[in-house]
């Protein structure tokens, strides 16, 4: 019934009263005015300061707000995704907690000792009493990152540009001779503590197309600006635009004549380099990579590795060439790969960012395409040649020796020019250099390299030999020996010191950008210390990338020493055992006959690998290397789940305070007297309005 306030003349709303009063009767009749239009009018003539100054609490109303409107419109936090999957559980530590373990994890994580107050004491205190709940915490974490790992997606990127690039560096294999026989096997590990020690830089150029420049300085080489994360950086491209600034215009397969391209065996550089100081092996960063990935306990990779020896004033010099590539890899090693590629296109020679189409590039949207099926055509011609080619084994040896004489000089350093290196002399290039046919005035370097350089080529100087805290028998029983070692570096970057540091840049991709960062695998990690220990003065930015989103989540600034550190905590393993390898390898092949090797390794080879002669054709227990592959480059299903960092926030994890792999904060914090107070009157409340309802339904 309707209140009896509200009836006049036993009528509940008269026709007077609905037209003055009724808001639903003035918006159908068009007549509503809204009573907030032009309210800032109405307090134009308010003290807002004089009020303030009255009640504190507008002040810090006022600064919240204009904090949190910060936060929302210059804040980006990259990485910033929704868990695909729902949590199980919720976190032991609350908010609070988490906060304080995430800053006390920041604080010690920095290079240098933190000198602690009182109160960053206590945090530390409270977050070691919390070390065993969180530890077990992050257990359950991982277990669960990994029951959800065989329900993500894995796609690979830019596949066509792989398949052509993968088929591209085939042809180095296929120019190879074709059998070989088995003739010893060498151990990846010994009784022995090995160490490398620079010498010297004995040259360093920048390769432009395919035009060697002599470089003198840092500032001669690419500036490598990373992004700043005020907004997104995405690395989306096509594989027409990898083509086209990576892979030759013309003739895809045609053997290069920039020496820098060639295999070290076949670099003239290389091999005056080597007569001049006196060398035992030469290496370039390709071949390290392959030789240091084998301390992993389980040996499982596999791998083949081009190997020449010459002989020079009555000494073996061994030519270990560029890796055949993989026969098969998973969707994660094929995309770390192209990666590469990507990170140089977009932070290296940034003339190729336009914003032009691409249409009339992209020959792989159309399997029909014109030049893809010219530049099939001309693999499969260059394939059937090679196959059918009838080995001349006398001629090859005769030839050994002249293969530098049949290079074209004109894209290398005059062999005449070329003078030893000089101890303590980083960054020598003598003028001898610059008058070879092959480089070409300061000025017009400055002009070529901004349009066209890629990399800094440098032929750097080393020994391998014992530690120096062995004794001296050890020292006497373990020789040592020269390297020449032919690594690229990306580029320079200006730290906020404005000192210039040489730079290498490296992909780590992401696929549970959604739970946290991914520890680094013992394969990335190995690789990227032996490229810094070879690369005097250098630095790696680690990328970290996802691989949803082909977003730039962090980026990781590291040094040999600090990559070591991580494969010790992440994997209890020394990286330099792994020298181990290379000083065997050196040990066993100087005293070898001259000619064409193979070294091979297999899962079934275990800690040891073969090295294999060149034999004069098929027959028992011969390999022969040209029937391994089959043209295609496989894909390896069920890739291996990648473990998430414990120690290593994401910068969502610092936004919202959050420790890596825990589970969400729990609601369990402490609360004052007063909110107590208060939930308990809302509880008693609620009680009694349960029991009215009950009794309601009694009476009725």
């Amino acid at each position: 019934h309707a209140p009896l306030e509200d009836l006049i003349d036993n009528t509940f709303i008269n026709e007077e009263r609905l037209e003055k009063e009724s808001v639903i009767y003035k918006i159908l009749t068009g007549n509503f005015k809204d009573p907030f239009k032009n309210i800032e009018e109405d307090y134009k003539d308010v003290e807002i300061d004089l009020m303030k100054d009255a009640d504190p609490d507008l002040n810090e109303m006022e600064k919240e707000c204009e904090v949190k409107q910060v936060k929302r419109i210059n804040n980006y936090v990259s990485g910033s995704f929704k868990p695909i999957f729902k949590f199980p559980k919720k976190s032991k530590l609350n908010k609070e907690q988490q906060a304080m373990c995430l800053r006390v994890l920041l604080r010690f994580s920095k290079s240098d000792k933190p000198k602690l107050t009182q109160i960053e004491r206590e945090e530390l205190q409270k977050y070691m009493e919390l070390q065993q709940i969180i530890y077990q915490e992050q257990d359950e974490f991982l277990e669960f990152a990994k029951s959800k790992w065989n329900e993500r997606l894995f796609k690979i990127i830019n596949e066509d540009f792989i398949n052509l690039s993968w088929k591209s560096k085939l042809q180095h294999i296929y120019k190879l001779p074709r059998y070989y026989s088995e003739v010893t096997s060498i151990p990846f590990a010994a009784d022995k503590n090995i160490e490398v020690k620079f010498i010297s830089n004995c040259l360093r150029l920048v390769s432009n197309k395919n035009i060697l420049l002599c470089l003198t300085d840092c500032g001669k080489l690419q500036k490598i600006v990373l992004p700043t994360f005020t907004k997104p950086c995405i690395l989306q491209i096509n594989s027409a635009q990898l083509r086209k600034r990576f892979l030759p215009n013309e003739n895809t397969f045609k053997e290069s004549s920039n020496s820098v391209k060639l295999p070290v065996s076949e670099d003239v550089n290389c091999q005056k380099l080597a007569e001049d100081n006196n060398v035992d092996l030469v290496i370039s960063s390709s071949g390290l990579n392959c030789l240091v990935n084998n301390i992993d306990p389980t040996h499982s990779n596999s791998w083949i590795l081009p190997i020449v020896i010459k002989r020079y004033n009555d000494k073996n010099v061994i030519y270990i060439d560029k890796p055949a590539p993989p026969i098969a890899s998973t969707v994660p090693e094929k995309n770390s790969w192209v990666y590469k590629y990507i990170l140089k296109y977009f932070f290296i020679g940034t003339k190729y960012l336009t914003s032009e189409s691409n249409e009339d590039d992209n020959i792989f949207d159309d399997v029909n395409s014109e030049k893809l099926l010219q530049l099939e055509e001309e693999y499969e011609n260059t394939l059937t040649k090679v196959k059918n080619k009838i080995l001349n084994v006398s001629k090859e040896d005769k030839n050994l020796e002249e293969i530098s004489t049949q290079q074209n000089l004109t894209n290398d350093v005059h062999s005449s020019d070329v003078l030893n290196c000089k101890k303590d002399s980083l960054n020598t290039t003598t003028s001898n250099f610059c008058n070879a046919s092959n480089c070409i005035s300061n000025e017009d370097i400055q002009n070529k390299i901004s349009e066209e350089t890629e990399d800094s080529i440098s032929y750097d100087l080393f020994t391998i030999g014992p530690q120096s805290e062995q004794s001296e028998l050890m020292k006497n029983v373990i020789k040592e020996y020269k390297i020449l070692v032919r690594t690229k570096t990306h580029g320079f970057e200006i730290l906020q010191n404005k000192v210039q540091t040489l730079l290498l840049l490296t992909p780590k991709l992401e696929h549970q950008a959604d739970l946290g960062a991914e520890t680094v695998t013992l394969e990335e990690a190995l690789k990227q210390w032996i490229s810094l220990i070879f690369r005097p003065h250098t630095y790696l930015a680690r990328v970290r990338i996802s691989t949803k989103t082909s977003e730039v989540l962090q980026i990781e600034h590291r040094t040999a020493m600090s990559i070591n550190n991580e494969i010790k905590r992440l994997y209890n393993i020394k990286a330099e055992d792994s020298l181990i390898i290379l000083h065997n390898i050196v040990q066993s092949l100087s005293d070898l006959s001259p000619g064409h090797y193979i070294m091979r390794h297999t899962i079934r080879n275990g800690a040891f690998a073969t090295l294999s002669k060149l034999a004069e054709g098929p027959g028992k227990n011969v390999l022969d290397i040209h029937s391994i592959y089959s043209g295609v480059f496989y894909t390896l299903p069920n890739p291996r789940w990648i473990p998430l960092d414990r120690t290593l926030p994401t910068p969502m994890h610092k936004y919202f305070e959050r420790m890596p792999t825990l589970f969400y904060p729990s609601n369990n914090k402490m609360l004052s007297k007063k909110k107590k107070c208060n939930t308990e009157i809302v509880r008693r409340s609620s009680r009694n309005k349960k029991k009215l309802v009950h009794l309601v339904d009694i009476d009725e």
